[in-house]
């Protein structure tokens, strides 16, 4: 699974981007920069993430991870 990585200060641009994709995303708010990340994207939403004016964009080969581990407490969160 690919994961991309589009970084920008548009927030509008990249939620705009997200909204297209059939992907999950997350768009994180840092110092005056974005980042929106997408899980499982292919060739076509990293042209589109490429033909963004102003953005930095990765693309990564998921290789591990955990999606929820949970901490053995119920909590409001926690299925």
């Amino acid at each position: 699974m690919r994961v991309l990585f589009v970084e920008g200060k548009d927030k509008e641009a990249l939620l705009a981007l997200a909204r297209e994709l059939p992907h999950p995303f997350w768009l994180l708010a840092g110092e005056g920069v974005w980042l929106l990340e997408v899980f499982g994207a292919g060739e076509e939403a990293l042209g589109k993430a490429q033909a963004l004016p102003g953005v930095k964009v990765w693309a990564f080969t998921l290789q591990d991870g955990v999606v929820y581990r949970g901490c053995g407490k119920k909590s409001a969160t926690s299925p």
